[in-house]
């Protein structure tokens, strides 16, 4: 028995090679495989982008504190399907992790320059067919502009 456990001990100083050799195999395969699933892009809700800053918008339009905030604040959350606190422990997550914060902040910004872009030129002035067929000079109807009503200096009109 002696002998068969002298055996089993000598081979196994003769397999340290074999035995490195395979572990530094298998630590290359489990990097390599690891890291190919991950490309460091990380994905960003892009309702939750919209829901932050439509709520966003209403505090700027109407103050944080207006009653009609919080209607709009309401409305939104419940159209998105959010409560109070689940939008805020969402927030509250991507806040805390860089990783998800800064890509959630290039699509915030995203969607504010969307919102902001002038709509397309071909969508704002639609083509007059007439001029182009050469009929002689065209009526064109004049621009009314809607009068703006006149607001008093003070509120009440008490000065």
């Amino acid at each position: 028995m002696l002998r068969n456990v002298g055996k089993s001990l000598s081979s196994l100083r003769a397999m340290p090679g074999l035995v490195r050799h395979l572990l530094v195999a298998a630590l290359f395969l489990v990097v390599t495989f690891g890291m190919g699933g991950c490309n460091g892009e990380v994905s960003v809700d892009q309702e939750f982008v919209n829901l932050y800053v439509e709520l966003r918008v209403a505090e700027m339009t109407y103050g944080k504190t207006s009653p009609t905030t919080r209607l709009v604040r309401q409305d939104a959350l419940k159209a998105a399907g959010y409560t109070r606190e689940s939008f805020l422990a969402k927030a509250d997550e991507i806040l805390s992790d860089e990783r998800q914060w800064i890509p959630f902040q290039k699509a915030v910004n995203a969607r504010i320059d969307s919102l902001l872009a002038p709509p397309a030129a071909s969508a704002a002035a639609p083509k007059d067919s007439s001029a182009k067929t050469g009929n002689g000079p065209q009526k064109v109807a004049p621009k009314v502009s809607k009068p703006t009503p006149q607001m008093p200096a003070h509120k009440g009109g008490v000065r």
